[in-house]
């Protein structure tokens, strides 16, 4: 099969979008002895069952970006919301006591979210994924190599390849065979990248706010950009 036709059995995406994501997972949130609905994700139940474990947490009135999805975007968090739901994202590592050391600072869980012009969403970010994944869609936007190279997104995750003109996007994956599913402009992903990028430093602000509103005494902006996977935030507080 020549390159050309290779290429005419892919879907080309316009108009691509990536869309900063949080994920929000119902029993980290929930108080109460809730049973997750059989069916999971999938069954009308879900949606329900999830904002009735956030709300357990204080955490009301947000939408997921996508029916049956965990993950809602930066963009549609408030900082009222965000004042709620970070002390439960904080849990795990101590809470915002720990902040101050560097190495007990998580990035938050979540990623972006793949969208394209009459396609919808696509792709959301899979299993460990997290807000530094902007990295790698940086890095797979000036990608050049005519062999597979990963594109992290958590795992199952995506390849990418270049193809003149296009890049190449696989489908998820966990093997060592990607199959091959769409093709984008190179100049298209970079500002989509660039308008995600935009996104995050938003956020980043918005998050420092709130640190600062429940008492974190420090670096607010420092802390809130190693939260939302900026890496090139000093270690110090």
């Amino acid at each position: 099969m020549t390159e050309e036709s290779h290429l005419t059995n892919l879907i080309e995406l316009n108009g691509i979008k990536l869309t900063p994501v949080i994920e929000f997972f119902p029993t980290d949130f929930s108080r109460q002895d809730r049973k997750m609905p059989d069916g999971g994700a999938a069954c009308t139940e879900w949606e329900p069952y999830w904002k009735s474990c956030l709300a357990d947490s204080g955490v009301k009135g947000l939408n997921p970006i996508e029916r049956g999805s965990c993950y809602v975007a930066t963009s549609e968090i408030t900082a009222e919301q965000l004042a709620r739901a970070l002390p439960v994202f904080l849990e795990d590592c101590g809470g915002l006591a720990e902040l101050h050391d560097a190495d007990s600072r998580p990035i938050l869980s979540g990623g972006l979210a793949l969208s394209a012009y009459r396609h919808g969403i696509l792709v959301l970010p899979t299993c460990c994924s997290d807000l530094s994944n902007l990295e790698s869609w940086q890095t797979a936007a000036g990608y050049t190599g005519l062999s597979w190279e990963m594109l992290w997104i958590g795992h199952p995750w995506l390849s990418v390849k270049f193809q003149q003109p296009w890049l190449v996007l696989s489908d998820l994956h966990e093997s060592d065979d990607p199959e091959a599913r769409w093709m984008v402009d190179p100049a298209d992903l970079r500002n989509a990248i660039t308008a995600a990028e935009e996104e995050l430093n938003r956020f980043k602000e918005q998050l420092a706010q709130v640190l600062t509103g429940l008492g974190f005494v420090g670096n607010a902006t420092q802390v809130a950009a190693a939260l939302s996977g900026f890496r090139s935030a000093e270690s110090n507080p």
